[in-house]
């Protein structure tokens, strides 16, 4: 490639990934003075190196625009947490939604919370206390974040009293007793409705713990994704229908597993310089996953 038409095509690249010389930078081994001189026709370092890097950078770049994203499609596990969400939230009860890891809960709640702002999404890990639940809560509430667990307790109970809100926490199985007994202590001194969202182990916790189970008014156990769902999202990605079947078996019904698949059937597709993808590229698609492998 002459010298010319690659910095045009570093150029566009840059325009169409809206990326600076830093993120050159950052990504090469290159410095912000290298490439604005070699823009510049007053490059004094080694031509061949300097061509070669940016090369290298246009190329990795380019491929990775098969990271492709799925647009917001409404699965059949959005439409059953937007659905329990709801039921929690209008009614000021406790809910459990469990599920397999990958099935896209946390997007369907992160997709509920951007369109009822007055819900408060928590995404704890198995490092959560009662403390900690508080201090993100607090936080979330646009309160210090600072205190005593009591002052915490005071000044969220207070926040949310009689306030309509609604609290999901995200990952919920990963929660220590304490603190899924301050969430029951949280809806019984404020009247807002929760929603415990986590793997399918949550369920089986909750009936250990007989003062928050016996408050729970509404369950949803999620399934995987159906082929309807599969349809939906290839329609989205403009891909052929007849495929759902295959991509289904492949991803065994579970959404992330689905989105990596579709993403490397078209990079194996667009390698192998195939107009289209097909039940092949799919299954040789499918070897790349860590997920399918271990079955």
């Amino acid at each position: 490639m002459l010298d010319m038409e690659l910095k045009e095509k570093f150029i566009n690249l840059l325009r169409k990934k809206n990326y600076s010389y830093a993120d050159v930078v950052q990504a090469t081994e290159l410095t912000k003075t290298d490439i604005s001189r070699w823009l510049n026709h007053d490059y004094t370092g080694k031509d061949n190196r300097i061509i070669d890097v940016v090369n290298n950078f246009i190329e990795r770049e380019e491929a990775r625009t098969f990271d492709t994203e799925i647009p917001y499609i409404e699965t059949s596990t959005i439409k059953y947490v937007h659905e329990i969400s709801r039921a929690c939230h209008t009614s000021g009860k406790i809910g459990v939604c469990t599920g397999q890891p990958g099935l896209g809960k946390t997007y369907a709640i992160k997709k509920y919370t951007d369109k009822y702002l007055d819900s408060i999404l928590i995404e704890s890990d198995s490092s959560y206390s009662a403390k900690a639940l508080l201090l993100d809560i607090h936080k979330r509430l646009n309160l210090s974040g600072t205190g005593t667990t009591y002052k915490l307790k005071c000044e969220v109970l207070n926040k949310l009293y009689n306030s309509g809100r609604f609290l999901i926490i995200d990952e919920a199985d990963k929660l220590k007793y304490s603190a899924l007994e301050m969430a029951r202590r949280i809806h019984d001194k404020t009247g807002i409705g929760i929603l415990l969202i986590g793997a399918s182990e949550l369920y089986l916790h909750m009936t250990e713990y007989k003062q928050l189970y016996s408050r729970v008014k509404y369950y949803k156990s999620l399934n995987k994704l159906s082929i309807q769902d599969v349809m939906k999202v290839l329609d989205a990605m403009h891909i052929d229908l007849s495929l759902a079947s295959t991509y289904l078996k492949y991803s065994d019904g579970n959404m992330r597993t689905l989105s990596n698949l579709i993403s490397h059937s078209l990079f194996i597709a667009k390698i192998n310089k195939k107009d289209k993808i097909d039940e092949m590229v799919i299954e040789k698609s499918s070897l790349l996953l860590m997920a399918y492998e271990i079955k």
